[in-house]
């Protein structure tokens, strides 16, 4: 089936998500309400490209597709006309994830698959509220996805054949290597097994046993990783990882599942990390 793709949310994540998608030759629409933000991610993601060919990473071909694919969309309604295959790339915030679905899942019919690039907020959780339940899916990039060779894949058990089918197929021609779950989990692989180094990372760092920076550093000798925990968790984007620590925490009521309280402060400050210029680390704003 050859797909045409809308993806919603114009940030570094949807912004690289449609340019995957554009490469590999699928017509593309990439939608965010914000048109100056939407128009700036455009140039700075072909000067990305650009770099990756120089690189040798990627070829002419890859950018020609990028120029020739993708169109910028400013309306929801717009971007969702003709589409067969929605990737939503938001907020880490159910409820704006939901509103999101719950509309165009009312007017797109129940062909067409509907991915969400949450790793925390499973699809099953957001098709319960909206129509064609079994067309939701989980498909999890990484930071930054032009770069990052991986797809996980996570579904509900209602899932269709034919749905799980197209997004494998999808991922596997944007190139990228894909991992399928048998089941859902909150985190996937990835973002469950970092979980347990970032939060006790974040707890040697609240009990003052060390500095961030300390603790980043010793991770990288002792244990020959390429970033550390705040590191990794300035990249990703600490708002992600306070709303998928408060989801836990209103689920379970457990004390120990609470944000940290200088978590909590950075994201209400709006330091979110490398994506605002400024996390645990500062950062040149892109």
């Amino acid at each position: 089936m050859n797909e045409n793709i809308a993806v919603i949310g114009g940030g570094q994540m949807g912004s690289q998500i449609a340019a995957l998608a554009a490469m590999a030759g699928y017509k593309t629409n990439l939608y965010d309400e914000n048109k100056e933000n939407l128009d700036y991610r455009y140039k700075f993601v072909e000067e990305n490209i650009k770099n990756l060919i120089d690189k040798k990473i990627y070829t002419q071909d890859k950018l020609d597709n990028y120029k020739n694919n993708l169109e910028l969309s400013y309306s929801l309604k717009e971007v969702t006309e003709d589409k067969s295959f929605v990737i939503e790339a938001v907020v880490e915030r159910f409820d704006v994830k939901l509103e999101i679905f719950k509309e165009i899942s009312q007017v797109m019919n129940q062909e067409v698959v509907m991915a969400t690039n949450s790793s925390f907020i499973q699809a099953s959780e957001l098709s319960k509220h909206c129509q064609h339940s079994e067309r939701f899916i989980n498909m999890h990039f990484f930071y930054p996805p032009i770069r990052m060779d991986l797809i996980e894949i996570s579904f509900p058990d209602n899932i269709s054949d034919n749905i799980l089918e197209r997004t494998k197929t999808v991922s596997k021609n944007m190139g990228r290597s894909v991992v399928v779950l048998k089941k859902e989990t909150p985190g996937f692989i990835v973002n469950r097994m970092l979980a347990a180094l970032v939060d006790e990372a974040y707890e040697l760092y609240d009990e003052g046993i060390a500095e961030f920076e300390d603790i980043d550093l010793a991770i990288k000798k002792g244990l020959n990783h390429p970033l550390g925990p705040f590191e990794l968790s300035d990249y990703s984007g600490l708002d992600i990882h306070y709303y998928a620590k408060l989801k836990k925490f209103q689920e379970s009521g457990d004390p120990k599942d609470e944000p940290k309280a200088f978590l909590k402060d950075k994201v209400l400050n709006g330091d979110l990390g490398v994506k605002t210029g400024k996390g645990f680390y500062e950062y040149k704003k892109d």
